[in-house]
């Protein structure tokens, strides 16, 4: 079973801020002993862990092959929301091959973002 999945980002506070706006509560947003900034995000049953460490910088894959995938609730009147707020989308919204509601939009750090209707 995964726990949690980790990446590295550039600004903890803008890359929790995206993903609640996504609909993830925080569970941690602390300062480990080494002085790294971590956060750790719950969404549904999953969890993504974040790290911001000085000197280094995430580099996320541009291309949708890589990417996170997560249920929304209302894709088609949030995704408005987003891009309104300067979110980036890469794939607009379209059916997905089971028929929902998708798109694709990138995270504070460039990383790609699947949104699917729950």
């Amino acid at each position: 079973m995964l726990k949690h999945v980790s990446f590295l980002t550039r600004d903890i506070g803008a890359t929790v801020a995206f993903y609640e706006r996504l609909g993830a509560t925080t569970e941690k947003n602390l300062t480990t002993p080494e002085g790294h900034r971590r956060a750790v995000l719950r969404l549904g049953d999953g969890l993504l862990q974040f790290f911001q460490i000085s000197g280094e910088t995430p580099a996320p894959h541009p291309h949708w092959a890589e990417h996170i995938a997560l249920h929304v609730t209302g894709l088609r009147a949030l995704l408005p929301i987003l891009k309104e707020g300067g979110v980036t989308v890469t794939r607009d919204l379209q059916p997905s091959p089971s028929g929902r509601d998708m798109a694709f939009v990138q995270d504070p750090d460039g990383r790609q973002v699947e949104l699917l209707e729950d």
